[in-house]
């Protein structure tokens, strides 16, 4: 007799799921469904099934308040830790950021550096609030300002964005980047990183 799949197998089943995920895992608080629903760009209805199922799968948790439905990871899942990691790998903040940003003018380089920048590095440390992300070239800062915004809102959290010019960032002698250049720094997907811009130069 064939035995059926296990319950979290689907977990990446549709885009959907995976914007759920995102926003649970890497938001790491409560949401609604609405909320969720806006992260997806999707109704709530297909939201709420979603949600069921992965709260069958042991993947969510959910709580009513008043009328609200608030959804987030479940922490005591034994695969949580595991799966918090492949979330943030393969929908965290470096492919997002790199998705908002890749066919933004005047960006050269573009990296994530920083507390979250450490703790994919390995380093130990609480899990950090917000994101920082650093940006060579001369971006048109209303373009730049709503990029930043729609990965805000799909990540669910902060980020600080630092704009260098080319010049400033090859520049040796500025202490803040010479600080820059040997802490960890996360690439973001399709955008070149910064230290592959200065070996190019």
């Amino acid at each position: 007799m064939r035995e059926p799949a296990p319950a979290v197998f689907p977990v990446f089943r549709s885009r959907i799921t995976a914007a759920l995920l995102a926003r649970v895992y890497i938001g790491d608080g409560e949401y609604s469904v609405a909320d969720l629903a806006k992260a997806a760009q999707t109704d709530t209805g297909t939201t709420a099934r979603e949600v069921r199922r992965l709260e069958s799968a042991g993947v969510v948790r959910s709580r009513v308040v008043g009328r609200a439905k608030l959804v987030r990871a479940d922490r005591e899942a034994p695969f949580y830790r595991p799966l918090r990691d492949l979330v943030v790998i393969t929908l965290g903040p470096a492919d997002v950021l790199g998705e908002e940003l890749v066919g933004l003018g005047g960006v050269s380089a573009a990296a994530i550096f920083g507390s979250w920048a450490a703790r994919a590095a390995g380093e130990a440390g609480p899990s950090p609030a917000d994101i920082d992300l650093l940006v060579i070239g001369r971006p048109d800062r209303d373009d730049l300002h709503e990029a930043v915004g729609r990965a805000r809102m799909r990540l669910g959290r902060d980020v600080n964005t630092v704009v260098l010019s080319p010049d400033r960032w090859n520049a040796a002698e500025d202490p803040f980047i010479v600080e820059l250049r040997v802490r960890p720094m996360v690439a973001l997907s399709r955008i070149p990183a910064p230290r592959d811009q200065a070996a190019a130069q």
